[in-house]
Formats: C-alpha cells, sequence, structure tokens
C-alpha cells in the first residue's frame, strides 16, 4: 500500500479548508468562513513549497522521524520552521523572506509575485478561532477567499505541468 506525501496531505487539507469556506461564505457565516479560507491557503502553500523549494519536512537527525513542521534548512543552526499565516505569507516575515528567497529563478516566479504582491491575511491569525467573530468584516473575507481562490488555482497548475511557473 502506498503512502501519502506530506505535500499531499497539506493539498488535500486545502481543498477541504477551501470548500468549507465557500461554503461558509455563501450562507453568510464570516467567521468560520474566514478562518477556512486562512487554513485552505497556509495548506497550499506549505504544499507548493515542500514541493517546489527547499523546505522540507526531512528528519532533523539521522535516522529520526519526519518532523511534523515544514521548515527551511539553515547552514548553522537551527531550521526554520512555516507554521502559520500571516508567516506564510507576509514578506515582513523573516521566515516568508527566506521562502521568497527560494522561489526566485526559473521556478516560483508566479507565486513568489503574488507572496510579495500583497497581504490579504497580514492581519489573521490562526488564534482567531478563540475569538467571538464580531471583528471579521465581509470586505476582508472577500478578498481572502479572491487569495484563497488564486493560490489554489496556482497550485492546480503546478501539479498538472509539474513545475511552479
Amino acid at each position: 500500500m502506498s503512502q501519502t506525501s506530506k505535500e499531499d496531505h497539506y493539498a488535500g487539507a486545502a481543498l477541504r479548508h477551501h470548500y468549507d469556506a465557500v461554503y461558509l461564505h455563501d450562507d453568510g457565516r464570516l467567521p468560520n468562513a474566514d478562518h477556512h479560507f486562512g487554513f485552505a491557503v497556509e495548506c497550499a502553500l506549505k504544499s507548493l513549497m515542500l514541493r517546489y523549494t527547499q523546505v522540507t519536512v526531512a528528519p532533523l537527525r539521522s535516522g529520526g522521524q519526519p518532523t511534523t513542521k515544514p521548515y527551511i534548512p539553515q547552514q548553522a543552526g537551527r531550521p526554520r520552521y512555516i507554521e502559520h499565516l500571516p508567516e506564510a505569507w507576509s514578506d515582513t516575515g523573516d521566515v516568508i523572506s527566506d521562502a521568497t528567497l527560494l522561489l526566485r529563478g526559473r521556478t516560483g516566479g508566479a507565486l513568489s509575485v503574488i507572496l510579495s504582491a500583497s497581504a490579504p491575511f497580514a492581519a489573521w491569525s490562526v488564534h482567531d478561532r478563540y475569538s467571538d467573530g464580531s471583528s471579521v468584516i465581509e470586505a476582508d473575507v472577500v478578498a481572502r477567499r479572491a487569495a484563497s481562490e488564486q493560490i489554489l488555482g496556482l497550485h492546480e497548475q503546478a501539479l498538472i505541468d509539474g513545475v511552479l511557473t
């Protein structure tokens, strides 16, 4: 029996969260839709980075188990983990600055442009799952939905083409 890769798990989770977000958004349930759009983008970005950059989940020690979080290997010191949005989107975070550098060149041009063009998830937080949702506004959800659709479209095209362009 074949095992599903971490990249495939993230890809599947991205679609699952996006479909749930669309359903919730269309039903007017903005806080949960907003949160699922964030998770969809986070998962799709992790899948893309694992497939097309030096980001990895390889064991940190020889013979060890793979990590549960993707990371950027460092020449010296500790790995740079890619955890949640907005760090996985915005150029203001150290991690994405490193990951964006990995995307430059022959592959990753479109994703690099998207990541550096805007940050619709700059004010999004995984910790908002504990809030009452009253701060979520329609305009933000619409922008995040568009970003989710853009990233998922790029992800799908990369899987079809076999390259992130």
